[in-house]
C-alpha cells in the first residue's frame, strides 16, 4: 500500500489544491525552514485519523484550516485526499480486491467532519481498521519525524514498547481483549443480577413453604364460610384476583424468557467472537503465509543480485589484478631509468620542457574522454537497476495473475452449484404455494361473518363507553394538575427550607457578627439589629442601604455584655461586631422639620417598618431623619427642598445623605437580610395556598375514581358477550394471517432466488470476463519479461565493455599524471634531481610491495566472492523449494478462511432472531406490567366499595355456588365463630401450593441461568487467555527478530561496537517495557541516554531501520532525521534508505544536499507569497 498521491486544500498553509504524485521508489521533500514542508507530514498525519490537533502543532483542530494572510481570505474547509497503490494486497479482506484505494477528510469551521473511503462516506473507525497492522497510522513507525528519533530515547522503557507491538501486529488482539473484558464485566453484572434474583426467590420459597403447610387446614375452615357469601361482588372480587394472579405469573414468565433471552444472547455473541477471534487468527496466519511468500520472492531476487554482483566484483578484482602487474612492471622498469637520467638531466633542460608541455596536452585529452566514459557507464547501470525493478514488478504481477485465475475457477463452481440449488428449490416453494390457496378462500368467509357478530356488539358497547372516556379525559387532566401543583410545591417547600436554614445558620452575617450569634451560651444577647425590623414589600433594598452594615449590629442588655462579646472575639480571633446596649441606648432628638409643610414626593422610611417592641427608640435613632422616595430626582429634589440636612434613600437603594453625597450604580449579586426574609415569607404564604389547592383537588379526583370505577362496571357485561366474539375473529384471523405470511414467505422466497439465479449468472459472466483479462495480461507480460531480461543482458554486456573501458583509459591517465608531475618536479628542483630520483627509486620499491601486497588482497577476495557466489546458489535452491510448500499453505489457508466466514454468518443469523425474541421480550413484559397495574386498581376500588357496604375486607370472602338461602341469625353466629378459628390461623394464601411449584421450577430456572452465564465467564477467561497467548507468542517473536537485527544494523552504522535490546520485565512480557543498550567502538556497554547526542541518534536511526528489516511499512515518511547527521553517517544513512526503497517507499524531508543526490524526485516547497505554500517538482 504505497502512497501514489496526496492531495492538499486549505490545509494550513496550502490554501490552493495542490497535488504530490510520488514514484514507488524514494521521494524528496526539499524548501526552507518555515514554508510548510512539515505541513505535508501533518496533512498525512491528519487524513490518516489523528485527533490531537497539539500533534499537529496546534491548539484547536479548527487551527487547521486556513486562516487568512495579508492578500488571502480563510477558508471555511479543509481537505486532505490521501491514493494508496494496493497492488501488493496488503489492504483488509474488504478493500483486497481494489488496486486503489483512496481516503479522505474534510473540516469545516462549524466543527463538521466527514471521512471517505473511496468517495464512500465512512467513520474514524473505518479508516483506523483499514490500516490496523499494516505498519501506517499516526502513531505508526510509517511517519518517523526528528522528535520522534529523539523520543525512542528519552522515552520510558513501557512507552517505547508501543513501536515493537505494531510490528508484532498485536494492536487488533489487544482490542479484540479490551471488548472480551467489556463483555466479561456485563456477563458479570447479569450474574449479580441472576443471582439477587435467586436470593429473593429462596426468601420467597421458604416464605411460601411454610404457607403451604397450613393451607390444607385454612382452606376447611374458608370453604366452609364461602357458603355465608352469595354476593356478585365477591364473585366478581374472585375472578379479579384470579385475572391478576394469571398476569403476574404471566408476567414473572414473560421475565423469565427475558433473562432466557438475554443469556443466549451473551452465549451467541461469546460464540461469536470466539469464531471472530479464530477468524482474525487465521487471517494473520493467512495473511503471514502472504508475506512469507513475498519474502522468499524477494530473497530470491536478492541473492540473484548477490550472485550478479559478486560476479561483477570478482571480474572487477581480476582486472585490477592485471593493472597492478602492469603498473608494477612500469615502476620497475621506471627504477631501471633512474640512475641514467640523473646524468641526463643537467643537459636535458630543453628536452624536458617540450616533454612536459607534450605530456599535458595528451593527459587533458584522456581525462575528457575518462569522464565520457564514466558518464555513459553510469547511465547503463542505471538503466540497468531500472530494468531489474520492473523484472521484479512484473514477476510479482504475473504471481498476483496466477493465484487471481486460480480464485476465478473457485468462484466459478462455488456459483454453478448456488445457481442449481436455487432453481431445485424455486420449483418446490412455488408447488407449496399453489395447495394454500384454497385454505385461505375458507378462512375469509368464516372471518367476515365472525366480523359482522362483532360489529352488532361493538355498538353497543361503544355508546357506554363514550361516557367512561369523559370520565377519564377529566380524571386524567385533574391528576395533571395535581401533579403539577404538587411539583410547585415541592420546589417551595424546598426553596423555603433553603432560605429558612440559611438565615439560621447566619450565612448572610460576617465575621464577629456570626460568630456572637452562633456562640451556644447567649445570655445577654437579644439579636441584631435586623431581627428588630420588618419592611414594607418593596422597601427591603432602601433600609438595606441605609442602614448598610448596621443590620448586624448585635444587641445586648449593656455594656457589660457587649465588653464581654468582644474579649470572647478576641479570644477566638473570629473578628469584629459592633453592640448596641438596650438598657442604655440614649435617645437622639428629631430632625429638625422642614419648613413650609411636608416634604413632596417622599416618606419617612421609619413609617414603612413594623418595629419589633421595645426596639422603636433604637430604629428612631438610626432612621429618624431618614426618607424615601420612589427614584433618585424625586429624592433630589426632596433633598434641596429639606435644606440639606436630611438623608433620602430610594426604592432602589441609591442614597443622598445630608452633605449631598450621592450613592448607587448595579446592586452586587445575592440579597440581603430584609430581601431574603421578605422572600421567605412570600414563598411560605405561596406553599400554604398550594397545599390547600391540592387538597381540594384530590378530593375532586376520588370524586372521578368512583364515578369512573361505576361506569366499568357497566362496560363489564358488555365486554364478556364481546370478548368470546373477538376470540372467535381473533382465532380465524390468526390463522389467515399464518395462512397468508406463510405464501407470502414462499413468494418472497421464490422471488429472492430467482434473483439469486441472476445474480450468479452475472457473476459467472463477470468471472469469466476476468478470467480472460487476467489469462491475456499474462501473455503480455510473459512476453514483457522476456523483452526485459534481453535488455538487461545486452545492457549488462555493454557496461562491462564500458567498464573495461574506463579501466584502459583510467590507467593511461594515471601514468600520464604520473610521468608529467615527475618531470615537473624535475624541472623545478634540477640542482636537487640526484638526490631526488635516489628517493624516487627507494618510493618505486615500496610502491611495488604495495602493489604486490594489494594483488594478494584481491586475490583473497576473489575467492571469498566465489565461495559467496556457491553459497548463493544452495540458498537460491532452498528457497525455490521453500517457496512452493508455502503456497500449498496459503491455499489451505483461504479454504479455512472460508469455512470460518460462513460460521460467522449463521452465528450472526441465529443471534439475530434472539435478540428479536429479546426485544418481543421485553415489549410485552411493558404491557403486562401495565396491564397489572390497571387490574390492581380496579381489585382496591372494589374491595374499597365492598368495605363501605359490608364493614369488612373481600379477602375474608369466597363464593359458593348451589346453596339454598340459610337461617341468617344462625349463619352469622356461624361465621364469627369460623372468622375467629381463621383469625387464629393467620392470613393464608390459598394458591400458596401451586405458588410454591411454581416459583421451585422458577428457582430452578434461573438456576440454570446461572451456571449458563458462569460457563460464558469461563469461555470469555479461555479466550483472554488464548489472546495473551498469541500476543505473547508474536511479541517474543518480533523482539527477538528485531533485536538480532538492531545487532547487526548497529555495528554497520558505527563501523563496529556493538548493541543490544532488552525487557525489563522477563516475568510479564505483557507489560514489560524495552530497553535499549549500546556500546559504540572503543566504549563500555552502556544504557542508551549515556551516549553523546550524535551516538543516540545513529542509535535510534538503526533501531527504526532495523525495525523496517522485519516488518517493513509500506511507505516511510521521515521528516528531518538525518538533520543531526554528519557528512560520513549521512552516506551510510543513504545507503540504508536506497536498500530499503527496494522492498518500501520514501518520502523525505530534508535539506541535505547529498540526501537530495540519493532521491528519485524531488518536491520542492516554496512560499513567494507570505503564508501560502506552493509546490515545484523535479523528477530525474
Amino acid at each position: 500500500m504505497k502512497i501514489k498521491k496526496i492531495s492538499i486544500h486549505g490545509f494550513k498553509s496550502f490554501v490552493d489544491k495542490v497535488t504530490l504524485t510520488f514514484p514507488a521508489g524514494t521521494s524528496g521533500i526539499i524548501g526552507p525552514n518555515g514554508c510548510g514542508k512539515s505541513n505535508i507530514v501533518d496533512a498525512i498525519r491528519w487524513v490518516l485519523g489523528e485527533q490531537n490537533a497539539r500533534h499537529l502543532r496546534g491548539k484547536h483542530m479548527e487551527d487547521i484550516i486556513f486562516n487568512g494572510s495579508e492578500h488571502r481570505k480563510p477558508l471555511g474547509m479543509a481537505e486532505v485526499v490521501l491514493t494508496f497503490s494496493n497492488e501488493d494486497g496488503l489492504a483488509s479482506a474488504r478493500f483486497a480486491n481494489f488496486t486503489e484505494i483512496e481516503i479522505a477528510r474534510r473540516l469545516y469551521r462549524s466543527g463538521e467532519s466527514e471521512y471517505y473511503i473511496n468517495k464512500v462516506q465512512s467513520r474514524l473507525k473505518d479508516i483506523v481498521d483499514l490500516f490496523t497492522d499494516t505498519g501506517i497510522g499516526t502513531r505508526a513507525y510509517s511517519i518517523i519525524e526528528q522528535g520522534q528519533v529523539g523520543w525512542l530515547i528519552t522515552a520510558k522503557a513501557e512507552e517505547r514498547r508501543s513501536i515493537f507491538e505494531e510490528a508484532a501486529g498485536i494492536n487488533k488482539f489487544k482490542h479484540k481483549k479490551d471488548a472480551a473484558l467489556r463483555r466479561l464485566e456485563s456477563t458479570r453484572e447479569n450474574l449479580t443480577r441472576v443471582n439477587d434474583i435467586i436470593s429473593e426467590v429462596k426468601r420467597q420459597l421458604n416464605s411460601l413453604n411454610r404457607q403451604a403447610k397450613k393451607a390444607e387446614r385454612y382452606k376447611a375452615l374458608k370453604d366452609e364460610l364461602k357458603t355465608l357469601e352469595l354476593t356478585l361482588s365477591s364473585l366478581e372480587f374472585t375472578k379479579m384476583r384470579e385475572a391478576l394472579s394469571k398476569v403476574s405469573k404471566r408476567l414473572e414468565a414473560v421475565k423469565d424468557e427475558e433473562i432466557a433471552a438475554g443469556t443466549l444472547i451473551a452465549a451467541k455473541e461469546e460464540q461469536a467472537e470466539e469464531l471472530k477471534v479464530e477468524h482474525l487468527g487465521v487471517e494473520g496466519e493467512y495473511k503471514n503465509i502472504r508475506e512469507r511468500v513475498f519474502e522468499c520472492e524477494r530473497a530470491i531476487q536478492t541473492e540473484e543480485q548477490g550472485r550478479a554482483l559478486a560476479g561483477m566484483r570478482t571480474e572487477e578484482l581480476r582486472r585490477a589484478q592485471e593493472r597492478l602487474g602492469l603498473e608494477i612492471e612500469e615502476i620497475a622498469n621506471g627504477r631501471e631509468g633512474a640512475s641514467k637520467e640523473i646524468e641526463a638531466l643537467r643537459v636535458s633542460l630543453t628536452e624536458l620542457v617540450s616533454l612536459i608541455e607534450a605530456d599535458s596536452a595528451k593527459l587533458s585529452e584522456n581525462s575528457k574522454a575518462l569522464e565520457t566514459v564514466s558518464i555513459e557507464l553510469r547511465g547503463k547501470e542505471d538503466a540497468q537497476r531500472a530494468l531489474k525493478a520492473e523484472s521484479f514488478k512484473i514477476s510479482s504481477r504475473f504471481s498476483d495473475i496466477r493465484n487471481a485465475i486460480g480464485n476465478c475457477l473457485r468462484d466459478e463452481e462455488h456459483l454453478r452449484a448456488r445457481e442449481a440449488k436455487a432453481r431445485a428449490e424455486i420449483q418446490a416453494a412455488s408447488s407449496t404455494l399453489a395447495s394454500k390457496e384454497e385454505p385461505i378462500k375458507a378462512l375469509r368467509e368464516n372471518i367476515a361473518g365472525a366480523g359482522s357478530r362483532k360489529e352488532a356488539l361493538q355498538a353497543e358497547l361503544t355508546g357506554v363507553r363514550q361516557g367512561l372516556e369523559t370520565f377519564e379525559k377529566d380524571r386524567s387532566e385533574k391528576a395533571r394538575e395535581i401533579s403539577k401543583t404538587k411539583d410547585e410545591y415541592s420546589k417551595a417547600s424546598a426553596m423555603l427550607a433553603t432560605l429558612e436554614g440559611m438565615d439560621k445558620n447566619f450565612e448572610s452575617l460576617k465575621g464577629g457578627a456570626k460568630a456572637i450569634m452562633q456562640r451556644q451560651d447567649k445570655i445577654g444577647i437579644f439579636g441584631l439589629i435586623a431581627d428588630c425590623i420588618e419592611t414594607n414589600p418593596g422597601c427591603e433594598k432602601a433600609v438595606e442601604a441605609v442602614l448598610a452594615d448596621k443590620l448586624q449590629f448585635v444587641l445586648v442588655e449593656s455594656h457589660k455584655e457587649g465588653i464581654g462579646a468582644i474579649e470572647y472575639l478576641k479570644a477566638k480571633g473570629a473578628g469584629r461586631a459592633s453592640f448596641i446596649p438596650v438598657s442604655e441606648a440614649r435617645q437622639i432628638a428629631s430632625p429638625v422639620p422642614v419648613q413650609g409643610g411636608q416634604l413632596q414626593g417622599v416618606r419617612e422610611l421609619v413609617k414603612e417598618l413594623r418595629i419589633k417592641e421595645g426596639y422603636d427608640s433604637i430604629v428612631s435613632c438610626l432612621l429618624g431623619d431618614v426618607f424615601i422616595a420612589d427614584n433618585l430626582e424625586a429624592a433630589l429634589a426632596a433633598w434641596k427642598e429639606s435644606g440639606g440636612y436630611r438623608t433620602f434613600v430610594t426604592t432602589e437603594g441609591e442614597i443622598i445623605d445630608a452633605q449631598g453625597v450621592m450613592t448607587g450604580g448595579s446592586a452586587l449579586s445575592g440579597s440581603g437580610i430584609l430581601q431574603r426574609r421578605g422572600e421567605i415569607k412570600k414563598i411560605r404564604a405561596n406553599a400554604e395556598a398550594l397545599a390547600l389547592q391540592i387538597a381540594g383537588l384530590e378530593q375532586e379526583l376520588k370524586s372521578l375514581d368512583e364515578k369512573i370505577l361505576s361506569e366499568k362496571g357497566r362496560i363489564d357485561g358488555l365486554r364478556d358477550r364481546l370478548h368470546k366474539s373477538e376470540i372467535e375473529k381473533v382465532n380465524l384471523s390468526s390463522e389467515l394471517k399464518r395462512q397468508e405470511d406463510e405464501a407470502e414467505r414462499l413468494r418472497r422466497t421464490r422471488d429472492s432466488l430467482t434473483s439469486e439465479i441472476t445474480d450468479a449468472e452475472r457473476k459467472l459472466a463477470e468471472t469469466a470476463a476476468k478470467k480472460a483479462a487476467y489469462s491475456q495480461e499474462r501473455e503480455g507480460l510473459e512476453g514483457n519479461l522476456s523483452g526485459i531480461d534481453r535488455k538487461i543482458g545486452a545492457i549488462t554486456e555493454e557496461a562491462s565493455a564500458l567498464g573495461r573501458k574506463k579501466e584502459e583509459i583510467s590507467a593511461v591517465v594515471t601514468e600520464a599524471r604520473v610521468k608529467l608531475a615527475s618531470s615537473r618536479e624535475r624541472l623545478e628542483s634540477l640542482k636537487r634531481e640526484v638526490s631526488s630520483k635516489e628517493r624516487s627509486i627507494e618510493e618505486s620499491g615500496r610502491r611495488i610491495e604495495a602493489k604486490k601486497a594489494e594483488i594478494e588482497r584481491s586475490a583473497l577476495e576473489i575467492a571469498a566472492k566465489e565461495n559467496e557466489a556457491a553459497a548463493i546458489k544452495e540458498r537460491l535452491e532452498a528457497l525455490l523449494s521453500r517457496i512452493d510448500g508455502i503456497k500449498k499453505e496459503e491455499v489451505a489457508k483461504a479454504e479455512a478462511l472460508d469455512v470460518l466466514a460462513s460460521q460467522i454468518k449463521t452465528i450472526e443469523h441465529e443471534l439475530k432472531e434472539v435478540k428479536g425474541k429479546y426485544s418481543e421480550a421485553q415489549e410485552l413484559k411493558g404491557e403486562l406490567t401495565i396491564e397489572l397495574r390497571e387490574m390492581e386498581l380496579a381489585i382496591k376500588g372494589l374491595n374499597e366499595r365492598m368495605q363501605e357496604k359490608y364493614g369488612t375486607f373481600l379477602q375474608e370472602y369466597r363464593p359458593a355456588e348451589g346453596e339454598e338461602a340459610p337461617d341468617m341469625e344462625g349463619l352469622e353466629e356461624k361465621k364469627e365463630e369460623l372468622r375467629e378459628k381463621i383469625s387464629a390461623i393467620g392470613e393464608v394464601s390459598l394458591s400458596a401450593l401451586e405458588e410454591f411449584n411454581d416459583l421451585e421450577r422458577r428457582h430452578q430456572f434461573l438456576l440454570d441461568q446461572q451456571a449458563d452465564l458462569t460457563r460464558s465467564t469461563d469461555a470469555l477467561h479461555t479466550a483472554i487467555q488464548r489472546i495473551n497467548r498469541t500476543t505473547r507468542e508474536k511479541f517474543r517473536t518480533t523482539f527477538d527478530e528485531i533485536n538480532a537485527k538492531f545487532q547487526e544494523t548497529f555495528p554497520r552504522f558505527f563501523n563496529g561496537g556493538r548493541a543490544e535490546l532488552r525487557l525489563t520485565e522477563e516475568s510479564d512480557i505483557l507489560e514489560a517495557g524495552v530497553e535499549i543498550a549500546a556500546q559504540p567502538p572503543g566504549k563500555r556497554l552502556q544504557n542508551i541516554t549515556l551516549l553523546s547526542g550524535g551516538e543516540k541518534a545513529l542509535t535510534a536511526t538503526a533501531l527504526i531501520f532495523a525495525i523496517f528489516l522485519i516488518k517493513p511499512s509500506p511507505f516511510c515518511l521521515l521528516d528531518e532525521v538525518d538533520a543531526p547527521l554528519d557528512d560520513a553517517n549521512i552516506d551510510r544513512f543513504n545507503m540504508f534508505v536506497s536498500d530499503m526503497s527496494k522492498i518500501s517507499q520514501f518520502l523525505l524531508i530534508t535539506h541535505n544536499k547529498k540526501t537530495m543526490e540519493m532521491a528519485d524526485a524531488l518536491y520542492g516547497i516554496t512560499m513567494q507569497e507570505p503564508g501560502v505554500s506552493k509546490m515545484i517538482t523535479l523528477k530525474f
